[in-house]
């Protein structure tokens, strides 16, 4: 048997996020999201939202922002969205809460994530993740886990927890 090409990976860049898991979300901080910073017409969170096409990355974020980047392509294109995350949260104008693998090896973790968000929740579980369709048919291969940018940065880094939301609440 040969090893070939990265583990777990998917040419499917724009799973959607389990509507029980935004909804768990939303309840356990008690806040209300206003944008959805990276989905589509198929998995958008919110009626506001920037898709491909309106183009995120260029764009002012405001309020409540959710944000599940692509996941895929070497990271690239999640490196690009936390970094605008940390800057849009600096100007005042937003809280981002982002939904990304839980990769704590990974270079982005340790200069971006750790260096730039106040908090950190490792998620207890994996995420079913929705379809085009959004009905759940996308059970992760990978830890989750939901960063948070709000502008403040602790000198010792972000601060770590764990969510533990419910197998329906995770999208089964």
């Amino acid at each position: 048997m040969s090893y070939k090409g990265a583990p777990f990976m998917s040419e499917k860049q724009d799973w959607g996020t389990p509507q029980s898991f935004f909804d768990y979300v939303e309840n356990k901080f008690q806040i209300t999201f206003g944008l959805d910073a990276c989905a589509s017409a198929h998995n958008y969170k919110v009626s506001s939202y920037y898709d491909e096409e309106k183009d995120a990355l260029s764009r002012p974020w405001y309020g409540n922002v959710w944000l599940n980047p692509p996941f895929g392509k070497g990271g690239k294109l999640q490196r690009e969205f936390l970094i605008k995350a940390s800057e849009q949260t600096r100007t005042g104008n937003c809280y981002v809460y982002a939904l990304i693998p839980a990769r704590t090896d990974t270079l982005l973790f340790h200069e971006i994530i750790m260096k730039e968000a106040s908090a950190v929740y490792f998620i207890k579980g994996r995420l079913n993740f929705e379809h085009d369709d959004r009905t759940p048919r996308g059970s992760s291969p990978f830890p989750s886990m939901l960063v948070i940018f709000n502008g403040i940065r602790h000198e010792s880094g972000s601060f770590l927890g764990t969510l533990e939301p419910t197998k329906k609440e995770r999208g089964f």
